[in-house]
């Protein structure tokens, strides 16, 4: 195998969509959808750089479909926005219950 190549096994797109800030984006979006660009950014500027944003934004929507892009109205008309595919909100929901059920079996 090259060099920077990993290799896919079964569970490889759940592990690239459940990286910290893509899950971040997803998560944020799951509370409240759709949301503008600025939105994201505020929101998550103090966890991630903007450029990991940009980045994260591409990607979820670009090559992996988990979130839409969506012209939201605003106060000067209308901005580019993003709001989570409503497949993906059961994934949130599901990563979320599995994630409090691993912290109870690990503390015990």
């Amino acid at each position: 195998m090259p060099k920077g190549e990993t290799e896919k096994d079964e569970i490889w797109n759940l592990r690239k969509v459940l990286s910290r800030p893509n899950f971040a984006v997803m998560d944020t979006l799951f509370k409240k959808s759709p949301r503008t660009t600025r939105e994201l950014y505020a929101l998550l500027e103090k966890r991630f750089t903007r450029k990991t944003l940009i980045i994260t934004l591409r990607e979820l929507s670009l090559e992996m479909n988990v979130i839409q892009p969506t012209h939201i109205r605003t106060e000067k008309g209308y901005g580019l926005g993003y709001k989570l595919n409503p497949k993906m909100k059961e994934v949130v929901k599901t990563v979320t219950r599995l994630a409090r059920t691993m912290d109870g079996v690990i503390k015990e």
